[in-house]
C-alpha cells in the first residue's frame, strides 16, 4: 500500500507541473489580451480629452466672435435700450449654445475611435486657428 501511495502522489506532481507549464505558456497571450484593452482605454481617454479640448476652444472662439459681432453692430442700433442689448446677447449665446449642442453630443457618443479624431480634426481645421489647435 505504501508503494501506491507513492505513485499517486509522483502522478500528482506529475500533473501540477503540466498545469503549471500550461498555465505559464498562456501568460504572454493573457499579456497581449490585457495591453490590447489597456490601449483601448488610454485612446478612448485621449478622445474624451481632445473632444473636450475642441469642444471648450470653439465656444471660446464662438463668444469671442459674438462679443465682436455685437460690438460693431451695437454702434449702428443706438435705439435699442441697455437691457434689449442684454436680452439680444443673451438670445444670441443660447443659440449659439443650441448650434454647438448636436455636434458635441456626436463627437461625444461615437464609438469608432478614428471616425472620432477625423471629425475633431475637421472641426478644428474648419473653425479654430493654429494657435487654438495646440
Amino acid at each position: 500500500m505504501y508503494n501506491v501511495y507513492l505513485y499517486n502522489l509522483d502522478d500528482l506532481t506529475e500533473v501540477v507541473r503540466q498545469n503549471r507549464a500550461a498555465r505559464e505558456e498562456e501568460i504572454p497571450r493573457a499579456e497581449h489580451i490585457v495591453d490590447e484593452h489597456v490601449m483601448k482605454f488610454l485612446s478612448w481617454q485621449a478622445s474624451v480629452e481632445l473632444v473636450q479640448f475642441a469642444l471648450t476652444c470653439l465656444r471660446t472662439r464662438v463668444k469671442e466672435e459674438r462679443a465682436a459681432f455685437l460690438r460693431e453692430r451695437m454702434e449702428m442700433l443706438t435705439h435699442f435700450r441697455p437691457e434689449e442689448r442684454e436680452k439680444m446677447e443673451l438670445l444670441m449665446d443660447e443659440l449659439l449654445e443650441k448650434m454647438l449642442m448636436r455636434p458635441a453630443e456626436k463627437l461625444r457618443n461615437e464609438k469608432k475611435l478614428q471616425k472620432k479624431f477625423r471629425n475633431v480634426d475637421a472641426l478644428r481645421d474648419l473653425f479654430l486657428d493654429d494657435r487654438e489647435r495646440s
